[in-house]
């Protein structure tokens, strides 16, 4: 069980903050519920079971885990995005599963992409530009309360650090 004033990443609503408890009146079995404040929805309040099976939820990363993940970057195999059809479930997959590194390898190769094919003058596309939002939005909250940052800090940080990663490359 999570305690008051924890970080915690749950399901698609990714960081939240772990506000309060409680156990309504009027339900049976006197359930305990965690009542969640999102960081992404500002104002926003989630109500979800103490014991839910059915949404994912973990511990935001630690400071070591962030600063592993960072320090990481350029030893992370590229990822191979597929075939045009089968982009977005592969997309869909990699943000559903919240893992940190696979957000960062995401990440990375979305910004190759980029790269690219800003260099034949074309842009990014909407679907790559839309998932580039998600993970690196959600990845930059875990980070910053892990690495006590502010988000734009963390976002420049990353920035600087994919750079250098490409420069050794």
């Amino acid at each position: 069980m999570y305690k008051i004033g924890d970080y915690i990443i749950y399901g698609n609503s990714g960081v939240c903050k772990v506000v309060d408890y409680m156990q309504p009146d009027d339900m049976e079995g006197k359930q305990t519920y965690y009542v969640l404040s999102p960081l992404s929805a500002r104002g926003s309040t989630i109500f979800s079971p103490v014991d839910n099976q059915k949404v994912y939820m973990r511990p935001v990363i630690s400071r070591e885990e962030a600063e592993a993940l960072l320090e990481g970057i350029p030893d992370y195999e590229d990822m191979e995005i597929v075939e045009v059809r089968a982009q977005e479930q592969q997309y869909k997959d990699i943000i559903k599963n919240y893992d940190c590194t696979e957000f960062l390898r995401f990440i990375k190769a979305l910004y190759e992409r980029k790269k690219s094919r800003e260099a034949i003058g074309r842009k990014i596309t909407a679907l790559d530009e839309k998932y580039l939002i998600l993970a690196k939005g959600s990845l930059l909250n875990e980070l910053s309360i892990a690495l006590d940052m502010e988000v734009d800090e963390v976002d420049q940080l990353l920035a600087d650090r994919i750079l250098s990663a490409e420069r050794q490359a």
